[in-house]
């Protein structure tokens, strides 16, 4: 990370008022991405607003990403992301969704699990018929997600589908956009939380774990900009 580049510039630079610069640079850069108030107010500015949802959809399309690549059918390690599989199963047992699509290979060239057949054999296990559970086994990426998606809807639902977007809440603007460029529209499932009343800690007392959450941000604007300029949005 830029924040570890200007620290280890900062010591090992040989002229001292250079190194003093990086080091306070280092540590300015440190006490904002550390600042919960400042991280949660850059990620507002970039996370889709919530939309009237419908009471009931077609379809509930669950986006992969969320199992380990060391996980096996009978041992599924889940990932910080799994959340979204317990919203997908709560929509279902609530009616709000009719069929679960979930779509995704591993997203690794490297690994053979299928993810999207592990998470069908779980939802079965956990007495979701199989009838209810679709799967798609090709995508490595989300813009793969949408247009192997739109593809299996077509195929078998003639009339405009309704559907629910199910994924992480960093990550809806690149999906929502994915499935738009494939002319299928998909509304986005936000879990309403109670709104949280603002602390002095999140103004003045660093925490380590919004630098990883920065890390992730990053990551998906870096990947909506990129997949812009491919034209996959």
């Amino acid at each position: 990370m830029f924040i570890t580049a200007f620290f280890i510039l900062g010591l090992f630079v040989r002229a001292k008022y250079k190194r003093r610069r990086y080091l306070l640079i280092s540590f300015v850069l440190l006490l904002l991405f550390s600042n919960g108030f400042i991280y949660q107010t850059a990620f507002n500015q970039w996370g889709v607003k919530p939309v009237q949802l419908k009471k009931k959809y077609d379809y509930g399309i669950l986006l992969g990403g969320m199992i380990s690549l060391s996980s096996t059918n009978e041992n599924i390690k889940f990932g910080e992301s799994s959340d979204r599989l317990l919203y997908t199963v709560k929509l279902y047992q609530d009616n709000v969704i009719n069929k679960i699509i979930i779509t995704g290979a591993s997203g690794s060239l490297q690994s053979e699990i299928i993810e999207a057949e592990y998470l069908k054999s779980y939802l079965r296990k956990i007495g979701i018929p199989e009838t209810d559970i679709i799967c798609e086994t090709k995508s490595q990426n989300t813009s793969q997600n949408a247009a192997y998606t739109a593809e299996l809807i077509s195929a078998n639902h003639k009339s405009t589908p309704s559907c629910l977007l199910i994924t992480s809440d960093f990550h809806y603007r690149r999906a929502i956009a994915c499935f738009q460029k494939n002319n299928l529209q998909v509304d986005p499932y936000l879990k309403k939380l109670k709104q949280k009343t603002i602390s002095i800690e999140d103004y003045i007392v660093p925490q380590s774990t919004y630098l990883s959450k920065w890390g992730v941000l990053f990551h998906e604007i870096i990947g909506y900009y990129t997949y812009q300029i491919m034209g996959y949005l």
